[in-house]
């Protein structure tokens, strides 16, 4: 028999099961806040406010009431979506997240993290308290995604990304960049980002990675339409040349020679165009069987070609790209003129010779007619040609609310090498022959058409 009675058994195992519930509930409350200390601070804002754990205790190392935050203005709260914690106080803001720990962020700083979605951008969680560039020059704050650098002559501005690895690659603010003067933004084709510096620019794309471009080569490029020209991105930093200095692009390259100034090598057109007049449509096929395509508007200017449109992704022929015919459902390869439009609807804005068809317009495929492959106009049931093999541009429906005739096979006319192909508005579908576009897309490229820039689509395998 034990010498303990049951009363002290009792309260001896209550006092254990107590033991543990209390362990269980710190460890709980731990997991919303590292640290059970709390101190309790006058605040300014009247009251007093809680600081806890290690919000406090950064909090403290940066002088607390006294230091470069002043009083706290709030308690410490959840961030939106539970996984951290802060606090605001007069001169800033702490935050903690468990990857991260408790840092400090404030001034212009914490006010360009703030424009960029707080936690929730790009940067998400600060993993420094603010700190002075080696040349005590800036300022900056690191994130989980980045930083923030902020001087007096460039503002705050945010660096992320693979821009951020190659900025630092090149030595950070102490290379020839210098310091962020814009946020990372987006380029207008929609398909690589940049950051704008001091000293140059980086540029970043999917095909290319991060690099940077500067100087005589970044004005020579600038003049040829950015990433939108022939060149494309950048997929090399600048490096030397025997007698000067070089950068290569997607599709060539921009030598500089200090009394020569700069050359541009290749940022020939896509399918190895060289069209005679100053607007080009090029549909470039990934294989010759595909049905898909993608479409690009190029613009000639003083510094030679850029795109003004696209890359877009558009619908060919469900037998691909190739020899035309009658029979088939192949887009035409080549390069054909752009001369004229029509529309069950009203003109989009084209300054092309545009006509608004109805029940009675006609597209001829009838290779026994003399009018195979130009338009007619007769009422169905009366026309001078087999309907059965021509197509009523009204009865095909909402892709031929605005179309552009693509001028294959028109002058002259062979008969049986294949009839009616138009750029057209796209219904997701592969096409008989025909080169489809989003309905978005269509009005833009027709009102950017200048007869007088002799314009052309060139179609191919690329």
């Amino acid at each position: 028999m034990s010498a303990t009675s049951p009363p002290r058994r009792a309260r001896a195992r209550s006092a254990r099961l107590t033991a543990l519930l209390a362990v269980v509930l710190v460890t709980v409350v731990g997991l919303g806040a590292p640290s059970a200390s709390a101190t309790a601070y006058p605040s300014p804002a009247g009251g007093t406010r809680q600081v806890v754990g290690a919000i406090l205790d950064r909090y403290q190392a940066l002088g607390g009431p006294g230091g470069v935050l002043g009083g706290p203005l709030t308690d410490e709260l959840p961030t939106p979506s539970g996984y951290g914690r802060y606090n605001v106080f007069t001169g800033g803001s702490v935050y903690w997240a468990p990857a991260t720990g408790a840092w400090s962020v404030r001034g212009a700083i914490r006010d360009r993290w703030a424009a960029l979605g707080w936690e929730t951008g790009t940067l998400r969680y600060p993993t420094s308290d603010e700190l002075g560039t080696p040349d005590g020059r800036a300022r900056l704050g690191l994130f989980q995604g980045g930083a923030v650098y902020w001087s007096p002559a460039t503002g705050a501005h945010q660096v992320g990304g693979g821009i951020w690895s190659r900025y630092g690659a090149l030595g950070w603010e102490t290379s020839f960049l210098g310091l962020p003067t814009t946020d990372e933004l987006g380029t207008p084709d929609g398909l690589g980002r940049f950051n704008l510096f001091q000293g140059g620019s980086i540029y970043w794309s999917p095909a290319g990675g991060a690099h940077s471009v500067r100087g005589a080569i970044r004005d020579r490029w600038a003049a040829a339409g950015w990433e939108t020209s022939t060149l494309g991105y950048p997929v090399t930093d600048e490096f030397a040349i025997p007698d000067g200095r070089a950068q290569d692009f997607q599709h060539g390259s921009i030598r500089w020679f200090p009394n020569g100034g700069t050359v541009v090598v290749g940022g020939t057109l896509p399918l190895g165009l060289t069209p005679s007049g100053n607007q080009v449509i090029t549909v470039v096929a990934p294989s010759a069987g595909a049905s898909t395509a993608t479409v690009t508007a190029w613009q000639r200017g003083p510094g030679g070609w850029s795109a003004v449109l696209g890359p877009v992704p558009a619908r060919i022929g469900s037998a691909g790209v190739g020899a035309a015919s009658e029979s088939s459902t192949r887009t035409p390869a080549g390069t054909f003129g752009l001369s004229s439009a029509f529309g069950r609807a009203g003109n989009p804005g084209t300054a092309l010779p545009y006509r608004v068809v109805d029940r009675s317009d006609w597209w001829v495929s009838d290779t026994r007619s003399p009018l195979y492959n130009t338009a007619a106009r007769c009422a169905p049931g009366s026309c001078p040609f087999d309907e059965g093999a021509g197509e009523n541009l009204y009865a095909a429906g909402a892709v031929y609310d605005n179309a552009v005739v693509i001028d294959y096979n028109r002058a002259p006319v062979v008969r049986g090498a294949g009839s009616a192909f138009f750029l057209h508005i796209s219904n997701g579908a592969a096409t008989a022959g025909c080169v489809a576009v989003d309905r978005a897309v269509l009005p833009q490229l027709m009102r950017w058409l200048d007869p007088h820039a002799a314009p052309v689509i060139s179609i191919g395998v690329g």
